[in-house]
């Protein structure tokens, strides 16, 4: 596969996913203490990346994979962010942090393995 067309498949479905988690993000912002866009954004793209991951299980080096998956999930998601939110949750409330970062592991978690499950049970596999 030609590098040029990765780069900008990668390129293209990270600004698409940026763009999108920034809209969440501003329609979250300034109604909690709790950062639950930021949370529900890593949910969303764990449960994402995982059925891109299981629909192209065996197309991993195709351009719409690096598209949706690098690209568009790598750019919605954000670690950044939620480390920095962990670091100010923690400044203020030691149990919120707790949760938060508890919340997003494991939901994270659960939501990736469904949506794994979700294209492994249609090709008749199991997890």
């Amino acid at each position: 596969m030609d590098r040029f067309k990765s780069i900008f498949a990668v390129g293209f479905g990270g600004a698409a996913g940026a763009i999108l988690r920034y809209c969440v993000i501003l329609t979250a912002a300034g109604h909690s203490f709790f950062p639950f866009g930021t949370l529900l954004i890593n949910i969303v793209g764990s449960f994402l990346l995982g059925m891109i991951n299981g629909y192209f299980a065996s197309e991993k080096k195709s351009l719409v994979f690096l598209a949706l998956g690098s690209g568009f999930c790598g750019g919605f998601t954000t670690m950044s962010t939620f480390s920095q939110e962990v670091v100010n949750l923690l400044q203020t409330s030691l149990p919120l942090a707790g949760v938060y970062l508890g919340a997003t592991l494991f939901f994270g978690l659960v939501a990736g393995f469904l949506g794994l499950g979700l294209f492994n049970r249609q090709r008749g596999e199991s997890l």
